[in-house]
């Protein structure tokens, strides 16, 4: 089994062609190639960084950040929130800029229940009947006795950014019909709002959480509020741990992390399916999901899931914290939680997503319900003499099936540009080969390809 990744930007897909032929004549052949190269790794000789980092943004572009007319009085803000008090709050409901007050919605929320650790807000809209005091009560003891304390201690303590002594949580209807009306999402956390140097519309200056007011039920609930809190937690750390060059976190980072601490899968399962069905169309790297167009994409974010939970497998229980607390964004940051190369990482975890079955363990979709094992190495057979062309976007990858034979040597021929910063591994299916030997060069058939 021969696993092809591509570490190039992710906006950009790229061309492969195999070929595997049958050839006693090797050594006939090879004479006629006018030049062998040796390729020990993908990094720069000269300075030794991976030319990953060099294409990829290493930090996201942040909005413009727009000082608040006057500084925020701190007593102000620790004054008493009672039962019944109303406060606003802003939220970007279209497809415009981030950074234009004009695409933003007012909404007024009042303070329907509050906890030891969590005050809850109800957008107007909903009237007196849109929640009910049993799902606000039920709503304080599941954050406050569960998924708070476990977020916390997986990821560090949560910050106070208003000083009024309560994590808020704002229900509004306003998640089902975001981007004009054509999103709907269950849950959001946004970096901006934790930011005092970021003033109304574009940021709450609150330590918060949005909540559709369709509220899912039982382990879907625990598994939304999980990864939100989650969120909130990692750009607590980023605020705690850099208070003078606050930076974020790029999205495809944040958005794994988030995954962790998600106790089951009906918040997972149905994305990596998607992932898996075609690995090879869903990158992993992406800076800015929103800016590229994958903010809601599927697969992408089955890729994140696979990628972290197969490195905190690896790293054990504090690579939460560590990469949390990273100075850094990006691959770098996962360089500098698990002190080794993103592109070493991306290889050996798109190897181990094939077993020695040539499958992928079973994964699960919302509600329970088993996904088909995926057969990655049946998705691309190469059958004789065919020559195969395939696709492949940066920071993705693809699993061929090479056809067995007893010819005394073959020849597998893969070109294509060298700019995608290609990366080949093959896996021996030991339940077809039992004995293997190569002989493996890498050979430039000319200067447009490798």
């Amino acid at each position: 089994m021969l696993v092809i990744g591509c570490l190039a930007d992710a906006s950009e897909a790229h061309e492969v062609r195999i070929k595997f032929t049958r050839d006693d004549d090797l050594a006939g052949q090879l004479r006629d190639v006018e030049q062998t190269v040796r390729l020990l790794s993908f990094s720069d000789e000269a300075t030794g960084e991976s030319p990953l980092l060099r294409t990829l943004p290493l930090t996201v572009e942040c909005f413009d950040r727009i000082a608040a007319a006057s500084a925020m009085d701190d007593a102000a803000s620790n004054r008493a929130v009672a039962l019944g008090d109303t406060r606003d709050f802003f939220i970007h409901v279209t497809d415009g800029e981030l950074n234009d007050p004009k695409q933003y919605a007012r909404m007024t929320a009042q303070c329907v229940g509050e906890g030891s650790r969590v005050r809850i807000f109800v957008d107007q809209q909903l009237g007196t009947n849109g929640i009910r005091d049993s799902q606000v009560r039920d709503l304080i003891h599941l954050l406050e006795a569960d998924v708070l304390p476990r977020v916390e201690a997986q990821f560090g303590t949560l910050v106070d950014v208003d000083h009024d002594g309560r994590f808020a949580i704002v229900i509004s209807p306003w998640l089902s019909r975001l981007q004009g009306g054509r999103v709907s999402i269950n849950g959001m956390v946004r970096n901006t709002d934790f930011r005092r140097d970021v003033a109304p519309p574009l940021g709450n200056q609150c330590d918060m959480l949005l909540l559709n007011s369709a509220l899912p039920c039982s382990a879907a609930l625990r598994d939304l509020l999980s990864h939100e809190i989650a969120h909130a937690a990692c750009i607590s750390q980023r605020v705690r741990f850099q208070p003078t060059r606050l930076g974020d976190e790029q999205d495809w980072v944040s958005e794994g992390l988030a995954h962790l601490a998600e106790p089951t899968d009906t918040n997972s399962g149905e994305r990596i399916a998607t992932f898996l069905d075609k690995p090879s169309q869903h990158p992993l790297v992406i800076p800015d999901y929103y800016r590229a167009g994958l903010w809601r994409d599927p697969g992408c974010r089955g890729a994140t899931v696979l990628f972290f939970k197969w490195c905190a497998e690896r790293q054990g229980y504090e690579f939460c914290r560590r990469l949390a607390q990273s100075s850094e964004a990006g691959c770098r940051s996962i360089e500098q939680a698990t002190k080794e190369r993103f592109e070493d990482l991306f290889r050996q975890w798109s190897v181990s997503l094939v077993d020695e079955n040539g499958s992928q363990p079973d994964g699960k979709q919302g509600g329970g319900r088993v996904v088909q094992p995926t057969k990655l190495c049946r998705q691309n057979p190469i059958v004789g003499d065919a020559d195969v062309a395939l696709t492949i976007r940066g920071t993705a990858f693809t699993v061929v099936e090479l056809p067995s034979n007893n010819a005394a040597s073959v020849i597998l021929r893969i070109e294509g540009d060298s700019a995608a910063h290609w990366q080949y591994s093959i896996r021996r299916n030991t339940s077809k080969t039992p004995t293997l030997e190569s002989n493996t060069r890498l050979l430039a058939a000319d200067r447009g390809s490798r």
